[in-house]
């Protein structure tokens, strides 16, 4: 192959690949949400398939329709009460964790006193004129206010006010995602009995060697994705369970007062699990945050347990994960910034995700984006 006919086959991959890109941004931009209700229910439907053929081999007088659409309305109806209770719980747990925080953003205002009152009684304070140690307890006192009832909080509040918009937003779509849930659940009610032709009717659309490459790529997807969710399930509960153990031993010690900790360890490690976060996202600046306010035992308490948690996550996660993500640090966090650029907050998980995925299926030669080594004769 000449110079030439290497260059326009290079334009021609890079138009390829561009395509692609460019149609998979369109379609999860603004056609994912439309289809979504469709997608859950064959999902729901293809795990249906089990519990149906099994109530239909011992209750052969009911058609199995009417099983599937039974079986169908259960499992909704479980998944809606599941979301609600979580909802609710959620919804009073942070109400408890804003309150207890607000109500300790007054000892601020004392920790300052104690700083000025301690300078003061330094000797450097005596040995310097009465205007040196005026400007620095007046600097202290501006501080004092600034922290605790000046801009501080007022860009904390605006920071908040931004950050809790989109869950307004989301709120005000409720009607719309109670449409879809309606429509997930009717049509499951039809795809789960015809579940089996609909999978034939895909699977006839490919050739007989892209229907093994079918087959291979759900293999692959749904092994891996399984042992990927069962291991970080483990490791979400394992860290769940050290940070509750934690946080009841603090409290006790009687250094911590705040209430629902399981609720709270569990929210906590669900963040350990976000790429690039962890842990020391919330306990190390609630650390802080407890030895400005002078508790000083709840700071040396969370340190501790922050430490305890790093060292088990190190000895755990390569055992439990056994190198399933196998992709790098960098675009990890590439995927979880354009992520949200495109998709709003779920962006963090859908897009790394997506990723995961496409590196798998090109590791076993399903499909072709990226050389994942080096060729001999290069």
């Amino acid at each position: 192959m000449d110079k030439t006919q290497k260059r326009w086959s290079f334009i021609v991959n890079i138009l390829y690949f561009g395509i692609i890109i460019a149609a998979f941004f369109l379609f999860m931009k603004y056609a994912f949400s439309t289809v979504l209700p469709f997608i859950f229910a064959f999902i729901i439907a293809a795990l249906l398939q089990k519990p149906l053929k099994a109530i239909t081999k011992k209750v052969k007088k009911v058609p199995s329709g009417v099983i599937g659409a039974v079986l169908s309305v259960l499992v909704f109806a479980v998944i809606l009460g599941l979301f609600s209770l979580v909802g609710v719980r959620i919804g009073l747990a942070v109400k408890d964790l804003i309150s207890y925080f607000t109500d300790r953003c007054s000892n601020l205002g004392e920790f300052f006193d104690f700083i000025k009152t301690s300078y003061l009684n330094l000797e450097i304070a005596e040995m310097l004129p009465a205007e040196a140690n005026n400007a620095v307890t007046n600097g202290i006192d501006s501080i004092s206010e600034y922290v605790v009832s000046g801009d501080v909080f007022s860009t904390l509040s605006a920071n908040i006010s931004k950050f809790i918009s989109p869950i307004g937003s989301a709120i005000s779509k409720v009607p719309s995602f109670l449409i879809g849930f309606l429509i997930s659940i009717i049509t499951t009610c039809f795809m789960t009995p015809a579940y089996n032709d609909i999978k034939a009717f895909i699977v006839r659309q490919f050739s007989k060697e892209n229907q093994d490459k079918l087959r291979r790529a759900k293999y692959i997807v749904l092994s891996s994705v399984g042992k990927m969710i069962k291991a970080y399930a483990s490791i979400i509960g394992i860290t769940t369970c050290e940070i509750f153990i934690g946080l009841t031993i603090l409290k006790l010690i009687k250094v911590y007062d705040g209430s629902h900790i399981l609720l709270l360890s569990f929210i906590i490690a669900c963040i350990d699990i976000i790429p690039v976060l962890g842990t020391g996202t919330v306990v190390i600046p609630w650390s802080v945050y407890s030895f400005l306010t002078g508790n000083i035992g709840m700071g040396i308490g969370l340190l501790v347990l922050y430490a305890t948690i790093t060292v088990i996550r190190q000895v755990i996660e390569p055992k439990l994960v056994a190198g399933q993500v196998g992709i790098s640090p960098v675009v990890t966090i590439m995927a979880m910034f354009i992520g949200v650029k495109i998709f709003g907050a779920m962006g963090i998980f859908i897009l790394p995700f997506i990723v995961i995925i496409i590196n798998l299926l090109n590791q076993e030669g399903i499909i072709h984006f990226f050389k994942t080594k080096i060729s001999e004769d290069s």
